[in-house]
């Protein structure tokens, strides 16, 4: 089993094409991690991410005792948001995802699109007249946070909290950050914590009121439970959707011909949105899965509890699903790109994302046609965070023939 560098952030497909020719099974230097087995291939990721009578989330069904010792280090709050329905298996796990499945599925979401377009509209707005530009800080880190607070029916008040709660979780490459995180979560918990009790007096239609009174097979969720449900929507559905969008546009704005195409034919949104989510990759790698007994995977021996990743950026590079992977093709058939993961943990949030993004490429370059880059690609700078594609900022100038 080879072992490899991660690949550029900036410019992944050498690096990526490299993992799939050595896969589908490979060790790669991750930050913070350490060296970790992947599987790269398109099949092979499916393998890992479909086969729950071989591979849990869970690191207590894993028995992976040094994962578990490190858990157990945690601070509580840190702990809780820990404890979510990715890491659960099995029953659980469908217990706890039942409860919150219909208020994602793609009917549910639709009902949200116009606030979605109305909230995008603002925003894009505020970046307009904005100073800097940067698209990441005015449109894509705060449209999906307003989304979230806006199903949970948190208070339009409180926005400006989260928003600096949450960029605690945008700068995770380093250990130094890590108390400005737990210091992050502490005030996020008290938050909810105070909602959960006023949803119990008085109950509203929104999530968080769904959540404290939900009860499967008679049984209550508990406040830890609802905490780690909604610590998974925060941090996995506004980050990664932030970068999802910040990704997607530098993508359009690097293949005109390709923007040219979709502007003229708006019946291609829906291809367009799997391409983009395919080429962009933002979520570069699942959480570990564990081995449940020993076993020999892909022509390597492995025992239980030992962790192994799938590598979805490359996957969605590999030429044995996709034609010419490297380019982007708007109009794409088939695309089965695992952007969302897949198997049982397949993105809760994926109807959600998709409605953010095409918001807000819709929107953009229908008020400012000519919107361009405020620097040059090299000016461009990339996080070190594992596993995630994500721009710090992303400067760009509104067309000087824009809209209001």
């Amino acid at each position: 089993m080879k072992t490899l560098p991660v690949p550029d952030k900036r410019d992944p497909g050498p690096g990526l094409a490299t993992l799939v020719a050595e896969g589908p099974l490979v060790r790669v230097k991750m930050p913070v991690i350490g060296e970790m087995p992947f599987v790269t291939t398109h099949a092979a990721c499916e393998m890992l991410l479909k086969d729950d009578t071989l591979f849990s989330t869970d690191v207590v069904n894993g028995r992976n005792r040094r994962i578990a010792w490190f858990l157990r280090l945690m601070p509580r709050n840190v702990r809780v948001m820990t404890e979510n329905m990715l890491q659960k298996d099995g029953e659980e796990h469908r217990r706890l995802r039942k409860i919150v499945d219909a208020a994602f599925r793609r009917k549910a979401v639709e009902t949200w699109t116009p606030r979605i377009e109305a909230l995008a509209a603002g925003l894009l707005n505020d970046w307009a007249a904005s100073e800097d530009g940067d698209f990441v800080r005015h449109v894509a880190r705060p449209l999906p946070l307003a989304v979230i607070c806006e199903i949970l029916g948190l208070s339009e008040a409180d926005r400006p909290n989260f928003t600096r709660w949450m960029a605690a979780f945008s700068q995770t490459d380093s250990i130094w950050a890590l108390p400005r995180v737990y210091a992050s979560l502490t005030r996020i918990n008290q938050y909810l914590m105070a909602r959960f009790e006023e949803r119990r007096r008085e109950s509203g239609d929104d999530l968080i009121s769904v959540l404290v009174h939900a009860a499967e097979d008679g049984d209550r969720l508990t406040d830890d439970e609802v905490l780690a449900m909604l610590g998974l929507l925060f941090i996995a559905g506004h980050e990664t959707t932030t970068h999802i969008i910040s990704n997607s546009v530098l993508t359009l704005l690097n293949n005109p011909s390709e923007l040219d195409r979709l502007q003229a034919d708006p019946a291609l949104e829906g291809t367009a949105m799997d391409e983009l989510l395919r080429h962009v990759s933002a979520v570069e790698t699942t959480k570990p899965r564990y081995f449940l007994r020993d076993t020999e995977f892909l022509g390597e021996p492995f025992t239980r509890g030992q962790a192994i990743m799938a590598h979805l950026a490359a996957a969605n590079r590999d030429p044995e699903m996709f034609d010419d992977p490297d380019r982007v093709d708007l109009g794409r058939k088939p695309n089965r790109h695992l952007a969302f993961g897949g198997g049982p943990h397949f993105c809760l949030g994926a109807w959600l994302a998709k409605a953010e993004l095409a918001a807000v490429l819709q929107l953009l370059w229908k008020r400012w046609p000519d919107v361009a880059l405020a620097v040059s690609q090299d000016d461009l700078h990339w996080t070190g965070q594992a596993g995630i594609r994500a721009l710090r900022t992303l400067p760009l100038t509104p067309s000087p023939l824009g809209g209001m």
